[in-house]
């Protein structure tokens, strides 16, 4: 009877640490972050890609539409487009096309080219962006020679190969703004991941270097 009441007693505590081990997972899961990585990235097949992280879609031999890449997005998390340039406007190369929020921090997005604006995406004034390469478009330029506009672009396997190196330079950049490792990841040294909006978490001086090291032209 007492061997009974043992066995009973042992199979209760081990029940209740099989419980408390699966609370724990759920727990984890609903706080982990969510990340992303260089395979997490995108470059659509036909887009091209500026150093400045905006990409241009051809459209005819004088257009092109143009949005803000999923790199930024996943680096800096929900982007809200406060600002756009107007329709009419001219514009030059390294000039703001579009400005954002995230966080409590703004962003300055700039054109990739010289050239006129000839349309603009008014949905997307006011609006978190959640489809960067389809919907969720900015501005569509018209410029003199497209084909010569577009010559500094990535585009295709450049594109893709542009991108993880981007990655890379992001988790360096972390490193070195950062007092939260969390932000990097548990495996960045053996390519691991990024905390989705890790740079919403950084100061405003290293949001400063992130435009400057991410965004400039």
């Amino acid at each position: 009877m007492v061997i009974i009441l043992l066995l009973i007693a042992i199979a209760i505590m081990v029940l209740i640490d099989i419980l408390v081990i699966r609370a724990k997972s759920a727990k984890l899961a609903l706080t982990s972050p969510s990340v992303f990585n260089k395979r997490s990235l995108i470059a659509p097949e036909g887009y091209y890609f500026s150093k400045g992280h905006v990409w241009a879609k051809l459209m005819n031999r004088e257009k092109i539409k143009t949005g803000i890449d999923d790199f930024v997005i996943h680096a800096l998390g929900k982007i809200l487009v406060s600002e756009i340039v107007p329709a009419g406007s001219k514009i030059r190369k390294g000039g703001v096309m579009i400005k954002g929020k995230f966080d409590s921090k703004t962003v300055s997005f700039l054109s990739p080219v010289d050239g006129t604006i000839d349309s603009i995406n008014n949905d997307l004034i006011g609006k978190i962006i959640n489809d960067p390469y389809n919907n969720d478009w900015g501005v569509v330029i018209k410029t003199d020679d497209v084909n010569k506009a577009l010559v500094p672009f990535y585009v295709g396997n450049n594109a893709i190969g542009w991108m993880k190196d981007e990655f890379k330079k992001l988790k360096d950049f972390l490193v070195m703004n950062s007092y939260k490792p969390e932000l990097v990841g548990v495996t960045m040294y053996d390519g691991g991941n990024v905390m989705e909006g890790a740079i919403a978490h950084l100061d405003e001086n290293s949001m400063n270097d992130f435009e400057a090291m991410f965004l400039s032209l």
